[in-house]
């Protein structure tokens, strides 16, 4: 895994000012009318507007993608990966509500109804079941979804998620609340850099460069996302994180093997209780989506079309942690 895979990804323009619909038609992203273009999607949930990136392929190999990523994280962070996946399927990159150009979503509001918000989104798209893919705080709505509704869901993939938040996290909201009503940013740019990621490490692939990209995007975030961020934060002390139901879904659950704050040990036993297989990325951190992105995509694509984990030179550990666990 030393070059990327094949495939263009087209540029969209940033949606322009004004109203926004509640409702487009959409074609089925598995069944593409315009193969490799991208466009955008608004939906409406509850009162709730929100949206996604569509990036449509002919290709047919697995299910569509569906990526909801990281709190900070939105619509485009991840168009780096349209380029690697769209030789094998399309990409549906979602803004949720309380996620980038999205409606705010108050923390009364829980994991339930954004996991519902995601089944609506499905149905209003008409893509049948879709490989739903959940990274850090975006893995606590993907997998309450796989687990309410498991007819929406093909497979299920957890990057860098957890049955428990770690207790320095939790800790930390409050201070940084505090940070970000008094105006300290730099200093809550600091704390949350060293909170997500380690500092830069010769042993991680591209750390320096994605150390400062970070550093640049904390420092530089809008008033909108810092407020979301906030909220999301308070919706992770006030609402159940994680469930122990059911998953009725094949499952695949990984992050950095240097991944310091949703630790390996943490996944492992969320992969335990899920009876999924576990695995780590070798030289990443809790990154790892952006340090090992070609990898990452080629991991995505093995376990969506059913292709063996084994061996592959990017994972330090594959591991299924279930058959461990006592009964």
């Amino acid at each position: 895994m030393n070059e990327p895979l094949n495939g263009e990804t087209s540029p969209i323009p940033s949606t322009p000012a004004g109203p926004r619909p509640a409702h487009r038609s959409a074609t089925r992203p598995g069944l593409p009318a315009v193969a490799g273009r991208v466009r955008e999607h608004w939906s409406e949930f509850e009162g709730f507007k929100f949206v996604c990136r569509i990036a449509e392929s002919s290709a047919t190999a697995t299910e569509p993608v569906v990526v909801i990523g990281g709190m900070m994280q939105d619509r485009n962070s991840w168009a780096n990966y349209e380029r690697l996946l769209r030789e094998h399927t399309s990409l549906v990159t979602v803004e949720l509500p309380g996620f980038g150009s999205a409606d705010a979503l108050p923390d009364a509001y829980g994991y339930d109804f954004l996991a519902a918000a995601l089944r609506h989104l499905l149905e209003d798209l008409d893509i049948g079941a879709a490989n739903l893919l959940g990274t850090c705080y975006g893995g606590a709505i993907a997998l309450r979804c796989a687990q309410r509704y498991p007819h929406r869901v093909a497979r299920l993939l957890l990057g860098a998620m957890t049955a428990r938040l770690p207790q320095d996290y939790l800790r930390m909201i409050p201070v940084w609340r505090a940070m970000a009503a008094e105006g300290r940013r730099e200093e809550l740019a600091d704390s949350l850099l060293s909170t997500f990621v380690t500092p830069p490490d010769r042993r991680i692939r591209r750390h320096t460069v994605i150390w400062r990209m970070l550093s640049h995007q904390f420092r530089t975030q809008s008033e909108d996302s810092l407020l979301k961020a906030c909220d999301h934060n308070l919706r992770m002390t006030r609402h159940e994180w994680y469930v122990p139901e059911p998953l009725r879904v094949p499952a695949l659950v990984y992050t950095g093997e240097h991944d310091h704050l949703t630790t390996p040990d943490l996944g492992r036993r969320l992969a335990g209780e899920l009876a999924a297989p576990f695995a780590t990325f070798r030289d990443a951190d809790h990154m790892f989506t952006l340090e090992q992105d070609v990898a990452h995509a080629d991991l995505i694509v093995r376990f969506c079309t059913g292709r063996p984990l084994t061996d592959l030179p990017y994972l330090q550990h594959l591991e299924h942690p279930a058959d461990a666990m006592p009964v």
